[in-house]
């Protein structure tokens, strides 16, 4: 907003007739034609930039396909930390949903379920950039060392705005109950 209050003032200051004879250096000031057709171009100018600033990036509404690629990286402590990558392809302005679902049946314990579940809105606006809107629940099997047979679950929703092709890393999640830690990366790629 401190933009557009700015570009107003700049506005009506060079579009007063005091400042545009001195700004064309002539002695004569310009006629009441002429400073009406600037005063109604800059008026036309400053109406865009408003709008521009209310209306934030413009979004492409067309077909175009977006490759989004998840990356979960799942350390417990010092160990080796594993990675599970999620990949779809989905239309910018649609919704690209997976869900894996795994059962695991602990030694004199009732089975229970795992899973990775991810949902992923990709937005592509005009200059290229992507907002991507992304759930992500991730309920991992508990460590084999572990005395609690049920894992601690991610639940997690965001978004972000990122760059054709290149990776964010967009959260880092701790286990409550111990040292796992779990990170999350995605890029997405306007496909052509």
């Amino acid at each position: 907003m401190k933009n557009v209050i700015l570009i107003v003032a700049c506005l009506v200051a060079f579009g007063s007739p005091t400042v545009v004879a001195a700004q064309t250096g002539k002695d004569k000031p310009k006629t009441a034609e002429q400073v009406q057709e600037e005063v109604a171009k800059t008026q036309a100018i400053l109406k865009q930039k408003i709008d521009e600033a209310r209306i934030g990036p413009r979004f492409v509404m067309t077909l175009t396909n977006v490759q989004v690629e998840l990356t979960l990286t799942d350390q417990l402590g010092t160990a080796a930390p594993e990675k599970k990558t999620v990949s779809m392809i989905v239309a910018s302005g649609n919704w690209g949903k997976i869900r894996s679902v795994g059962t695991v049946r602990p030694a004199g314990e009732p089975p229970f379920g795992v899973d990775l579940n991810v949902d992923a809105r990709p937005l592509v606006s005009v200059d290229g950039q992507i907002q991507l809107e992304l759930t992500l629940n991730y309920s991992p099997p508990a460590d084999k060392d572990s005395v609690r047979p049920r894992p601690t679950g991610i639940n997690q929703s965001q978004t972000v705005v990122l760059q054709s092709g290149k990776p964010l890393t967009i959260s880092q999640a701790a286990d409550p109950l111990n040292d796992r830690k779990v990170i999350v990366e995605v890029k997405a790629t306007v496909l052509k």
